[in-house]
């Protein structure tokens, strides 16, 4: 869409891992809020005690009891209001485990500019958060990549930080930038009348579901909103982790809704999304 516009007519983007040299960083955020001083504090039976008090308080708010959350961004939880009164317990988080899930929800962000640096995760995404919680490093992609970008191979992350300010910056202006893809200036794409489809699952934590509707809104004040609105879609599945699984509805057909968006003109508006569970349709929306 970005680098090659006449190249196709209609584009459907799940899994939207576009931005590289900021994901990474995101995702090294996430490993070490799990691992204060490198030792592992969330254990899965924890991210549960998270997850219920998240659907106990945010569940209802779009009017249905279903084990989802309909619109996280709405979700005011504190994990705080879960804090052990002293100690620990099973079904409260202790002071560290508080902070760690703070910072979760948090977001990366530049400790001296503020700045945010990627998308926080969102409430209802707790259970997916076992692939960096339980890791004994952080996700090999995100520190084979600041190798690169600090032009060091013995760079280890155990004794030598990670700097959210000088190291984003050094990746922005790297040679690796390149790979990513994150220009929102796609008027070419569009021009020509190419279609883009945006996908994301809610409970995503290995591409937050941020990622997806940041570029949207980048997109929207690149090019203007109706020229957007008359050629991307964006569409966040609730339940969903990556591509698919997770307790949502993630079975759809979204080649087809292209399909007819380019070939008959027609705009895709609701999409049709399925729970297959042992080959059998449980429920849809």
């Amino acid at each position: 869409v970005q680098k090659y516009p006449a190249d196709y007519n209609g584009i459907v983007v799940g899994g939207h891992a576009a931005h590289l040299t900021r994901q990474i960083f995101g995702q090294l955020w996430l490993w070490q809020a799990t691992h204060p001083n490198g030792v592992a504090i969330l254990p899965a039976a924890k991210l549960r005690v998270i997850h219920n008090a998240v659907l106990n308080k945010c569940d209802m708010l779009d009017g249905v009891k279903d084990g989802l959350l309909e619109d996280p961004i709405r979700c005011a939880f504190d994990p705080k209001e879960i804090e052990c009164k002293s100690g620990d317990a099973p079904g409260c988080l202790t002071a560290p485990q508080v902070e760690a899930a703070q910072k979760i929800y948090a977001g990366p962000t530049n400790p001296r500019t503020k700045e945010k640096i990627w998308s926080p995760l969102y409430g209802g995404s707790e259970l997916d958060w076992s692939f960096f919680s339980e890791a004994a490093a952080p996700i090999g992609i995100a520190t084979s990549a600041l190798r690169v970008i600090l032009d060091d191979p013995t760079w280890d992350y155990r004794t030598s930080p990670v700097d959210f300010d000088r190291h984003v910056a050094l990746a922005d202006t790297s040679a690796i930038a390149r790979v990513s893809a994150s220009n929102p200036d796609i008027s070419d794409y569009v021009r020509r009348g190419g279609k883009l489809i945006l996908s994301g699952g809610w409970n995503n934590a290995l591409v937050p579901a941020g990622a997806v509707l940041d570029y949207y809104k980048s997109v929207e004040a690149r090019i203007g909103i109706d020229d957007t609105r008359g050629a991307v879609r964006p569409y966040m599945v609730p339940g969903m982790i990556e591509c698919n699984g997770g307790p949502g509805t993630d079975t759809f057909d979204m080649l087809s809704v292209m399909q007819r968006w380019v070939e008959r003109g027609e705009a895709p508006n609701d999409v049709p999304a399925s729970r297959v569970e042992h080959g059998k349709v449980v429920r849809t929306r």
